[in-house]
């Protein structure tokens, strides 16, 4: 019997995917042998393209709905939509779900942030009442890591039974690209073939790029560059404004990258800074490693669970031990070398085709459980 799967796109209805839609985009693609599933995506801006895999069989149901506000696109429009498109089931896939659930309903928790940080007035209500009661309502929770599922059981600790953990997996292109595309000519310029770290993560406060400023001012490394990704074009010009005097130069921002040219920036770097103090799913600890690069962390929320062959664990705030971290990489020599063939071969344990084999089998759990037939 076919499944007919709702799922919220929003992540994929954008000019370029990154984060949260990489994990959408591949759930869509990963589904393409499954003859017997057929997918319904719901997204929000018909202006803007929604991508998805042309291998799937989706449908796409892109629409608008007044009161965003008050988030009646995701309360009121989506379950709607869910009953016009005829779904057997529903999956919320950005942390957020409607509280009226005429279908089936899963949800992806990714982590718990948002109830975690500082709220406004307009949201309190939304999260502090209508989520954690549509959380109770739902058949399914799946969270991305042993970190995530902690941090809701210790909010939530009713949710215990439908709370399933499954790992994001990694582009099969870490390990199966011969040839790495060149860096964008802008970086190629800047770097001057200067040996480089890399920071990914923006300017979110929680990702500290404040923190990667530090370590590159006061490396002993001279040469040393620092490459600074996933910044918006306004934080990006925001950021170069606010250097200091002795950085200019020495940082340099990269504009929107594809897939391709972020594996090569990797394979390029002496490291990789990622001083985040907390992920749910921490990506380039993991895709540095794939790519045979050191990365600098600490040990903090779902990255204890990404410690790989490459990973230098290092204390969040002793920037004595950061900058001794990063000479160390600079003089691993032929050991590197050992060590990243153990990190590609770690790595791959975090696969999308695992990570979608158990997606499915909570799809046909629900489904089983809801009599395997449309309502």
């Amino acid at each position: 019997m076919t499944i007919n799967i709702g799922l919220v796109a929003t992540c994929l209805n954008t000019q370029h995917i990154r984060g949260m839609g990489k994990y959408v985009f591949e759930l869509l693609q990963q589904s393409a042998t499954e003859s017997d599933l057929r997918w319904c995506a719901f997204a929000n801006n018909p202006s803007i393209p929604l991508i998805v895999p042309e291998t799937a069989q989706v449908e796409r149901a892109v629409f608008n709905f007044r009161g965003d506000r008050f988030h009646l696109w995701e309360q009121i429009g989506l379950p709607w939509q869910a009953l016009k498109h005829q779904v057997d089931l529903l999956h919320c896939t950005e942390n957020s779900l409607p509280l009226w659930q005429p279908k089936p309903t899963v949800v992806t928790l990714h982590d718990t942030i948002m109830w975690d940080e500082p709220q406004s007035s307009d949201n309190t209500v939304y999260l502090n009442k209508i989520l954690p009661a549509a959380l109770a309502k739902c058949a399914a929770i799946i969270t991305i890591s042993e970190s995530s599922r902690h941090d809701i059981l210790a909010r939530w600790p009713s949710f215990a039974s439908k709370l399933t953990t499954i790992y994001h997996g990694i582009a099969s292109e870490y390990f199966t690209e011969n040839v790495s595309t060149p860096l964008p000519t802008d970086i190629q310029t800047a770097l001057a073939q200067a040996p480089y770290l890399l920071y990914l993560g923006g300017s979110m406060a929680r990702k500290r790029f404040s923190w990667a400023l530090q370590v590159i001012a006061h490396s002993h490394h001279p040469s040393l560059k620092l490459v600074a990704c996933g910044f918006s074009a306004e934080a990006r010009q925001q950021a170069q404004a606010d250097l200091p005097a002795e950085l200019q130069g020495k940082v340099c921002f990269a504009n929107f990258l594809s897939d391709a040219e972020l594996r090569a920036l990797y394979r390029g770097a002496t490291a990789v800074l990622y001083p985040t103090l907390y992920e749910g799913f921490g990506f380039p600890a993991l895709e540095a490693q794939a790519s045979g690069v050191p990365v600098l962390f600490s040990a903090l929320g779902s990255l204890r669970e990404l410690i790989g062959p490459l990973a230098v664990v290092l204390p969040p705030n002793d920037l004595d031990a950061w900058l001794a971290a990063v000479t160390d990489v600079l003089a691993m020599g032929e050991h590197r070398q050992k060590k990243a063939e153990a990190a590609q071969q770690w790595a791959q344990q975090f696969s999308w085709s695992a990570c979608f084999v158990k997606h499915l089998a909570v799809y046909r759990q629900v489904f089983a459980q809801a009599g395997g037939q449309r309502r």
